[in-house]
């Protein structure tokens, strides 16, 4: 990646806040969407930070997301919650919903939030470092689109299904996991693809990589 341009953190925060408000996202979202974003490029997860704020311009430019949601709760009890996001930004509507979880699992020990009619949330490692924040276990997960193909099978079928988890440690650090339950995230392998590398592949030898493939449908 010869071409490559590193840019100081906060230019690439303030170049995504301008993109949401160019579509309309109030200043407030559209900041909370930046801090998602930039939030995954400070841990090195790159395949979610800046460089996936292309499909967030394209989905916003022909209309698929709504860049002023109603975000309602549909129903709840003092720990569960079900929001619908009114098919807005998911980097806007999970912190939302992941505050309402919090703030419920402070009032009464534990609290879980499912959301619906939304799209891609960032890294699920967000949530949890935000729960961290404030002495809690924090745990987030998403479906996904089909793009795994089962043992033995020929066709995608599963999603690659995120999962991130995090316990605050007494005297020794906290324990944070994000990951993707495919042997290789998808992410992952949109980056080797930038690079022109081997796709990171996971298999009975672990010391390889299998060259990258192409398929027609």
């Amino acid at each position: 990646m010869e071409n490559t341009k590193p840019f100081p953190p906060e230019q690439l925060f303030d170049f995504s806040v301008r993109v949401f408000r160019h579509f309309g996202v109030p200043e407030i979202d559209a900041r909370t969407a930046a801090t998602v974003l930039q939030a995954a490029d400070l841990r090195g997860i790159d395949s979610h930070g800046v460089a996936r704020l292309h499909t967030y311009f394209d989905m916003l430019q022909i209309g698929r997301i709504d860049p002023k949601p109603n975000v309602t709760i549909v129903r709840e009890s003092p720990s569960t919650a079900t929001v619908d996001g009114g098919n807005g930004l998911g980097l806007v509507v999970g912190p939302k919903a992941n505050a309402i979880a919090m703030e419920k699992a402070l009032a009464v020990g534990s609290g879980w939030v499912s959301l619906r009619n939304t799209n891609h949330y960032g890294i699920a490692g967000y949530y949890v470092l935000e729960a961290l924040k404030r002495d809690l276990i924090g745990w987030a997960m998403t479906n996904s689109t089909p793009s795994v193909t089962p043992l033995w099978g020929a066709e995608r079928m599963l999603g690659t299904n995120p999962i991130a988890i995090a316990f605050p440690g007494r005297e020794e650090p906290p324990i944070v996991i994000d990951m993707a339950t495919s042997a290789a995230a998808y992410g992952k392998i949109e980056i080797a693809k930038r690079a022109g590398k081997p796709i990171p592949w996971v298999g009975p030898s672990t010391d390889r990589a299998r060259p990258p493939r192409t398929r027609t449908r």
